[in-house]
């Protein structure tokens, strides 16, 4: 089966988690043949028109779809019957894909609640009262370096490609602030408190793919009504980068100030949260069944 996913030159946590997951949730070779006719999408935002997952899946006879999320709200996709479309991440892109809003579980990160290591990985002792995660396209726009260590927060990269290590700074983590969409989607299966952070993200992917996915992820865990940071740091003319040193001092303070004051973080609520790993447990004997079984018989 061909794994389909969206990968950084420099990593990407979120988008990274797919070829690390997925070979544990699977029968063990199952993306190891070249020549299956299958094609499998998983984490990621991506399913919109004329994008290159989905013509590249469609070059193949079989199609999967397992905890994908639609880019946006002004997609118009159609998928004809050779697709499994098993789940979607959240009932809007159900919808958008299906006309109903019902074919979803969450974002499919949720299957590490499935691993044997998830449990002693949940209930690591915690290092850090905040750690902080930007989103990878952001890195270069803030000394996040700077921030953390002169305010004594943790500061967890999404890029390196170092899963594992990320997925352990997070369980070490008394709560977590995130940009980055699936540091708060790993800090919510870990059951660490988590509060978004607006910065940056939101305008490299358009602010309508930004609330569109987090608003989708939200609504698979039940999640209402949840407020985030708002942060911002000029630098888009000569005068913000000549004084970038002062324009970091400030945005810094700004950004402790709004740290400080926040009085709740997010956590989806256990029967919630206990109810998707229930329905993970379902899907995983179907999916590796149906897919499994090319590889191994």
């Amino acid at each position: 089966m061909k794994l389909i996913c969206y990968e950084s030159s420099n990593g990407n946590f979120g988008d990274d988690l797919n070829h690390w997951l997925w070979p544990k949730i699977f029968p063990k070779g199952t993306f190891d043949n070249d020549e299956d006719d299958t094609a499998f999408l998983g984490i990621g935002s991506i399913l919109s028109e004329n994008n290159p997952f989905l013509n590249e899946a469609n070059t193949y006879k079989y199609k999967c779809i397992a905890g994908s999320g639609v880019r946006s709200l002004n997609e118009n996709i159609q998928l004809d019957s050779s697709w499994d479309l098993s789940f979607f991440r959240g009932p809007f892109s159900s919808y958008k894909i299906t006309g109903d809003f019902n074919n979803y579980i969450s974002d499919s990160a949720y299957f590490y609640t499935l691993l044997k290591e998830y449990k002693s990985k949940k209930n690591s002792p915690k290092k850090y009262k905040i750690s902080i995660i930007p989103y990878f396209k952001s890195l270069d726009t803030f000394d996040w370096h700077a921030f953390c260590r002169n305010n004594n927060y943790n500061l967890i990269l999404p890029t390196g490609r170092d899963t594992e290590h990320f997925i352990q700074e997070i369980a070490s983590s008394e709560t977590v602030i995130c940009e980055a969409m699936h540091g708060a989607i790993m800090a919510d299966i870990l059951r660490v408190p988590w509060k978004r952070l607006k910065y940056r993200a939101h305008q490299y992917e358009s602010e309508l793919v930004s609330e569109f996915k987090w608003h989708d992820w939200y609504a698979s865990i039940k999640l209402h009504q949840v407020d985030s940071i708002h942060f911002e740091m000029k630098t888009e003319n000569l005068k913000h980068k000549l004084l970038r040193k002062k324009y970091q001092r400030r945005a810094e303070k700004n950004l402790n100030d709004a740290i400080n004051k926040i009085n709740h973080f997010d956590l989806s609520d256990d029967t919630v949260f206990n109810e998707i790993v229930e329905k993970l447990k379902n899907k995983q004997k179907y999916l590796s069944k149906k897919y499994g079984n090319t590889i191994t018989n």
